[in-house]
Protein backbone atom coordinates (compact mmCIF):
# COMPACT_ATOMS: atom_id res chain seq x y z
CA UNK A 1 0.00 0.00 0.00
CA UNK A 2 1.43 3.37 -0.98
CA UNK A 3 1.58 5.78 1.94
CA UNK A 4 1.72 8.76 0.30
CA UNK A 5 4.96 9.45 -2.06
CA UNK A 6 2.99 11.03 -4.34
CA UNK A 7 1.75 13.69 -1.82
CA UNK A 8 5.25 14.01 -0.12
CA UNK A 9 6.95 15.36 -3.44
CA UNK A 10 4.05 17.36 -4.25
CA UNK A 11 4.69 18.86 -0.73
CA UNK A 12 8.52 19.47 -2.04
CA UNK A 13 7.59 20.93 -5.17
CA UNK A 14 4.91 23.14 -4.07
CA UNK A 15 7.04 24.27 -0.60
CA UNK A 16 10.11 24.95 -2.67
CA UNK A 17 11.60 27.84 -0.28
CA UNK A 18 11.55 24.96 2.46
CA UNK A 19 13.66 22.17 0.48
CA UNK A 20 17.23 22.43 -1.05
CA UNK A 21 17.27 22.81 -5.06
CA UNK A 22 18.87 19.65 -5.01
CA UNK A 23 15.76 18.34 -3.27
CA UNK A 24 13.25 19.90 -5.58
CA UNK A 25 15.16 18.70 -8.79
CA UNK A 26 14.97 15.05 -7.54
CA UNK A 27 11.21 15.79 -6.32
CA UNK A 28 10.25 16.95 -10.03
CA UNK A 29 11.80 14.28 -11.45
CA UNK A 30 10.28 11.22 -9.53
CA UNK A 31 6.64 12.78 -10.73
CA UNK A 32 8.03 13.21 -13.97
CA UNK A 33 8.72 9.56 -13.94
CA UNK A 34 6.52 8.35 -11.73
CA UNK A 35 5.88 4.75 -13.60
CA UNK A 36 9.08 4.06 -14.96
CA UNK A 37 9.44 0.24 -15.02
CA UNK A 38 13.47 0.35 -13.94
CA UNK A 39 14.31 3.29 -11.76
CA UNK A 40 17.76 3.24 -10.77
CA UNK A 41 19.65 5.47 -8.60
CA UNK A 42 22.26 6.24 -11.62
CA UNK A 43 19.60 7.37 -13.85
CA UNK A 44 18.26 10.21 -11.39
CA UNK A 45 22.12 11.04 -10.87
CA UNK A 46 22.90 10.85 -14.63
CA UNK A 47 19.86 12.80 -15.61
CA UNK A 48 19.72 15.13 -12.72
CA UNK A 49 23.33 15.94 -12.89
CA UNK A 50 24.07 15.27 -9.30
CA UNK A 51 26.16 12.40 -7.66
CA UNK A 52 23.98 9.21 -6.52
CA UNK A 53 25.40 10.71 -2.96
CA UNK A 54 22.99 13.23 -3.22
CA UNK A 55 19.87 10.59 -4.27
CA UNK A 56 20.78 8.99 -0.79
CA UNK A 57 20.51 11.87 0.74
CA UNK A 58 16.95 12.94 -0.29
CA UNK A 59 16.09 9.10 0.66
CA UNK A 60 16.94 9.47 3.96
CA UNK A 61 15.80 13.08 4.33
CA UNK A 62 12.25 11.57 3.40
CA UNK A 63 12.30 9.18 6.30
CA UNK A 64 13.84 6.11 4.43
CA UNK A 65 16.70 3.90 5.11
CA UNK A 66 18.39 4.28 1.72
CA UNK A 67 17.23 4.27 -1.88
CA UNK A 68 16.18 1.13 -2.50
CA UNK A 69 13.24 1.58 0.48
CA UNK A 70 12.11 4.30 -1.45
CA UNK A 71 12.25 2.60 -4.41
CA UNK A 72 9.70 0.52 -3.16
CA UNK A 73 7.42 2.90 -2.24
CA UNK A 74 7.74 4.68 -5.98
CA UNK A 75 6.65 1.03 -7.04
CA UNK A 76 3.42 1.33 -4.76
CA UNK A 77 2.71 4.17 -6.42
CA UNK A 78 0.70 2.26 -9.21
CA UNK A 79 -1.87 0.68 -5.87
CA UNK A 80 -2.38 4.80 -5.41
CA UNK A 81 -2.88 4.81 -9.50
CA UNK A 82 -5.47 1.93 -9.67
CA UNK A 83 -7.59 3.29 -6.52
CA UNK A 84 -7.77 6.54 -7.83
CA UNK A 85 -9.03 4.99 -11.43
CA UNK A 86 -11.43 2.69 -9.89
CA UNK A 87 -12.84 5.91 -7.45
CA UNK A 88 -13.62 7.67 -10.71
CA UNK A 89 -14.40 4.89 -13.28
CA UNK A 90 -18.19 5.52 -13.06
CA UNK A 91 -18.10 8.89 -14.25
CA UNK A 92 -15.37 8.46 -16.77
CA UNK A 93 -17.02 5.16 -18.59
CA UNK A 94 -19.02 6.91 -21.90
CA UNK A 95 -20.39 3.23 -22.38
CA UNK A 96 -22.34 3.25 -19.66
CA UNK A 97 -23.87 6.64 -20.56
CA UNK A 98 -22.69 10.49 -21.72
CA UNK A 99 -20.67 11.75 -19.80
CA UNK A 100 -22.78 14.58 -18.37
CA UNK A 101 -25.76 12.17 -17.19
CA UNK A 102 -23.53 10.31 -15.39
CA UNK A 103 -22.00 13.37 -13.69
CA UNK A 104 -25.04 14.95 -12.58
CA UNK A 105 -25.78 11.21 -11.76
CA UNK A 106 -22.59 10.89 -9.29
CA UNK A 107 -23.43 14.08 -7.84
CA UNK A 108 -27.04 13.09 -7.08
CA UNK A 109 -26.12 9.82 -5.19
CA UNK A 110 -23.25 11.54 -3.36
CA UNK A 111 -26.09 14.66 -1.78
CA UNK A 112 -28.39 11.75 -1.26
CA UNK A 113 -25.61 9.56 0.63
CA UNK A 114 -24.84 13.10 2.65
CA UNK A 115 -28.71 14.29 3.36
CA UNK A 116 -28.99 10.35 4.85
CA UNK A 117 -25.92 10.22 7.07
CA UNK A 118 -27.30 13.97 7.98
CA UNK A 119 -30.38 12.61 9.29
CA UNK A 120 -29.03 9.85 11.75
CA UNK A 121 -25.66 11.72 13.07
CA UNK A 122 -25.15 10.65 16.67
CA UNK A 123 -23.98 14.30 18.04
CA UNK A 124 -22.53 12.43 21.00
CA UNK A 125 -19.77 11.11 18.92
CA UNK A 126 -18.31 14.48 18.01
CA UNK A 127 -18.64 15.37 21.95
CA UNK A 128 -16.89 11.68 23.25
CA UNK A 129 -14.70 12.20 20.46
CA UNK A 130 -13.82 15.87 20.99
CA UNK A 131 -13.08 14.62 25.00
CA UNK A 132 -10.39 12.09 24.09
CA UNK A 133 -8.77 14.47 22.04
CA UNK A 134 -8.63 17.12 24.61
CA UNK A 135 -7.84 14.62 27.27
CA UNK A 136 -4.81 12.66 25.52
CA UNK A 137 -1.10 13.33 26.33
CA UNK A 138 -0.04 12.79 22.44
CA UNK A 139 -2.75 12.42 19.34
CA UNK A 140 -1.61 10.76 15.97
CA UNK A 141 -3.84 10.05 12.56
CA UNK A 142 -3.07 7.17 10.51
CA UNK A 143 -4.20 7.26 7.24
CA UNK A 144 -3.34 7.49 3.56
CA UNK A 145 -4.48 8.52 -0.21
CA UNK A 146 -7.41 10.87 0.15
CA UNK A 147 -8.27 10.22 3.76
CA UNK A 148 -4.50 11.16 4.46
CA UNK A 149 -5.47 14.79 3.07
CA UNK A 150 -8.31 14.88 4.99
CA UNK A 151 -6.53 14.11 7.93
CA UNK A 152 -3.66 17.02 7.50
CA UNK A 153 -6.96 19.19 7.45
CA UNK A 154 -7.73 17.39 11.30
CA UNK A 155 -4.60 18.02 11.86
CA UNK A 156 -3.95 22.10 10.73
CA UNK A 157 -7.52 22.85 12.56
CA UNK A 158 -6.53 21.28 16.04
CA UNK A 159 -3.13 22.56 15.71
CA UNK A 160 -4.67 26.01 15.46
CA UNK A 161 -6.84 24.94 18.51
CA UNK A 162 -3.71 24.75 20.61
CA UNK A 163 -3.92 20.75 20.48
CA UNK A 164 -0.91 19.12 18.88
CA UNK A 165 -1.67 16.57 16.58
CA UNK A 166 1.05 14.26 14.44
CA UNK A 167 0.12 12.86 11.65
CA UNK A 168 3.41 11.13 8.66
CA UNK A 169 2.23 10.54 5.52
CA UNK A 170 4.37 7.89 5.06
CA UNK A 171 3.67 4.23 5.97
CA UNK A 172 7.64 4.04 7.58
CA UNK A 173 7.10 7.12 9.53
CA UNK A 174 3.68 5.79 10.81
CA UNK A 175 4.95 2.26 11.96
CA UNK A 176 7.52 4.78 14.41
CA UNK A 177 5.40 6.73 15.69
CA UNK A 178 3.14 3.64 16.21
CA UNK A 179 6.22 1.99 18.37
CA UNK A 180 6.28 4.84 20.58
CA UNK A 181 2.59 4.98 21.53
CA UNK A 182 1.80 5.50 25.45
CA UNK A 183 -1.19 4.45 27.48
CA UNK A 184 -2.42 8.17 27.66
CA UNK A 185 -2.25 8.33 23.75
CA UNK A 186 -4.78 8.42 21.37
CA UNK A 187 -4.86 6.57 18.02
CA UNK A 188 -7.46 8.04 15.38
CA UNK A 189 -6.87 5.51 12.32
CA UNK A 190 -9.05 6.45 9.13
CA UNK A 191 -9.90 3.73 6.46
CA UNK A 192 -12.81 4.37 4.79
CA UNK A 193 -13.29 1.01 2.83
CA UNK A 194 -10.85 -0.96 4.83
CA UNK A 195 -7.53 -1.66 2.59
CA UNK A 196 -5.50 0.66 4.83
CA UNK A 197 -6.62 -1.07 8.18
CA UNK A 198 -5.20 -4.75 6.33
CA UNK A 199 -2.14 -2.75 6.60
CA UNK A 200 -1.71 -5.36 9.37
CA UNK A 201 1.79 -4.73 10.79
CA UNK A 202 0.43 -1.15 11.19
CA UNK A 203 -2.78 -1.77 12.72
CA UNK A 204 -1.51 -4.78 15.00
CA UNK A 205 1.04 -2.29 16.46
CA UNK A 206 -1.60 0.87 16.95
CA UNK A 207 -4.30 -1.54 18.65
CA UNK A 208 -1.70 -3.97 20.59
CA UNK A 209 -0.07 -0.71 22.39
CA UNK A 210 -1.38 1.07 25.30
CA UNK A 211 -2.83 3.84 23.75
CA UNK A 212 -6.75 4.24 22.95
CA UNK A 213 -7.81 3.33 19.46
CA UNK A 214 -10.57 5.17 17.01
CA UNK A 215 -11.26 3.87 13.56
CA UNK A 216 -13.47 6.40 11.51
CA UNK A 217 -15.15 4.18 8.42
CA UNK A 218 -17.30 4.39 5.86
CA UNK A 219 -17.35 0.78 6.21
CA UNK A 220 -19.95 -1.24 8.89
CA UNK A 221 -18.52 -4.44 7.52
CA UNK A 222 -14.50 -3.78 7.91
CA UNK A 223 -12.43 -7.18 8.65
CA UNK A 224 -10.37 -5.91 11.97
CA UNK A 225 -12.61 -3.30 13.33
CA UNK A 226 -13.28 -5.28 16.48
CA UNK A 227 -9.46 -4.96 17.50
CA UNK A 228 -10.02 -0.92 17.97
CA UNK A 229 -11.16 0.63 21.22
CA UNK A 230 -13.58 2.45 19.57
CA UNK A 231 -15.25 2.20 15.77
CA UNK A 232 -17.19 5.71 14.16
CA UNK A 233 -19.08 4.41 10.95
CA UNK A 234 -19.92 7.12 8.90
CA UNK A 235 -23.41 6.37 7.74
CA UNK A 236 -24.27 3.62 5.96
CA UNK A 237 -21.81 1.88 3.32
CA UNK A 238 -24.25 3.85 0.09
CA UNK A 239 -21.78 4.54 -2.52
CA UNK A 240 -17.75 3.90 -2.11
CA UNK A 241 -17.23 7.75 -3.72
CA UNK A 242 -19.78 9.21 -0.77
CA UNK A 243 -17.37 8.36 2.02
CA UNK A 244 -15.12 10.93 1.43
CA UNK A 245 -17.99 13.54 1.53
CA UNK A 246 -18.66 12.31 4.66
CA UNK A 247 -15.31 12.25 5.95
CA UNK A 248 -15.11 15.57 5.35
CA UNK A 249 -18.48 16.63 6.78
CA UNK A 250 -17.51 14.54 10.01
CA UNK A 251 -13.95 16.49 10.60
CA UNK A 252 -15.80 19.64 10.24
CA UNK A 253 -18.57 19.27 12.46
CA UNK A 254 -15.56 17.72 14.82
CA UNK A 255 -13.30 20.20 14.93
CA UNK A 256 -17.06 22.81 15.16
CA UNK A 257 -17.65 20.69 18.43
CA UNK A 258 -13.67 20.85 19.63
CA UNK A 259 -14.06 24.47 18.92
CA UNK A 260 -16.93 25.13 20.91
CA UNK A 261 -15.67 23.23 24.16
CA UNK A 262 -12.25 23.68 24.51
CA UNK A 263 -11.05 27.18 23.26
Amino acid sequence: MSAGLVLTLQNIINQSPTYTEIDIVIARYLLNHLYKENLSINDIATECHISKASVTRFSQNLGYAGFNDLKKDYHLTYIELDEMKIDLNAITNKQVSPLQKNILSEFQNSVNDLAAYAEKLDLKEFENLSELIHDASNVHLYATLIPGNMAEILQHMLLTAGKFVEYYPQLNNQLIAADNLKENDLAIFISLEGSYVMQKDLTLKITRSKATTVLLTHNPEMKLSTVFDHVIHLGDHGTERGGKYKLLMFIEALAHCYFNKYV
